[in-house]
């Protein structure tokens, strides 16, 4: 995909975690293969309406250089770079996307993606991954606090925690304005980009 291409008038999607690690959890496990069709519906309509696809990624050092507070506490990494939990997961559809690593929950933090998302000219982000009330909802907070203008792809995110990730999602729409939209809305925002005045 060119990141010079003049017609995404400032819309892209921006996936989060689809990689084997994650559903290594039972209860996304057994919504995998609905969510990633359901994803790539959204890339696909992305990659027709020329925006940007930005497919961002958990990856930690075995050196324990790159680990958080708890799984420096529990002893215990993941997603090692080279490994089958780094990958994404195989059905997803990962061509033309923009690749991004990070080691925190949150998108922005450590990684080139905001200044990747400004060389794109975005300013409207539709966010879809894994899970809602952990790397969806603080990479959604953190776009937040870079000005941007965000939706959720709600029927293209999973938690193992229904309660918190019900309790993020509301934050976000009350507190933020960000609203949750059905799969339909998600492929209009893509196709026809955020409605005046938003």
């Amino acid at each position: 995909m060119s990141g010079g291409a003049s017609r995404h008038t400032g819309v892209a999607l921006l996936l989060v975690d689809l990689q084997n690690a994650y559903f290594e959890a039972p209860e996304l496990d057994e919504v995998k293969d609905e969510l990633i069709e359901r994803a790539n519906e959204l890339v696909v309509a992305a990659r027709e309406a020329d925006r940007p696809v930005v497919l961002v990624r958990t990856e930690h050092d075995r050196d324990k250089s790159t680990w958080t507070v708890n799984m420096l506490a529990d002893d215990e990494g993941f997603a090692f770079p080279g490994t089958a939990q780094a990958s994404y997961v195989d059905a997803l559809d990962t061509e033309g996307g923009l690749d991004v690593t990070k080691t925190r929950d949150d998108a922005f933090h450590g990684t080139r993606l905001r200044e990747i998302l400004t060389e794109l000219q975005v300013s409207h982000l539709l966010i879809g991954g894994v899970s809602t009330h952990s790397c969806v909802a603080e990479t959604a907070m953190a776009a937040f606090a870079h000005d941007l203008h965000v939706a959720i792809a709600g029927d293209v995110i999973a938690s193992e925690n229904p309660t918190l990730s019900e309790a993020m999602l509301e934050f976000l729409t009350d507190e933020l304005r960000q609203p949750v939209l059905d799969q339909e809305g998600s492929i209009a925002l893509l196709r026809e980009g955020p409605a005046e005045g938003e």
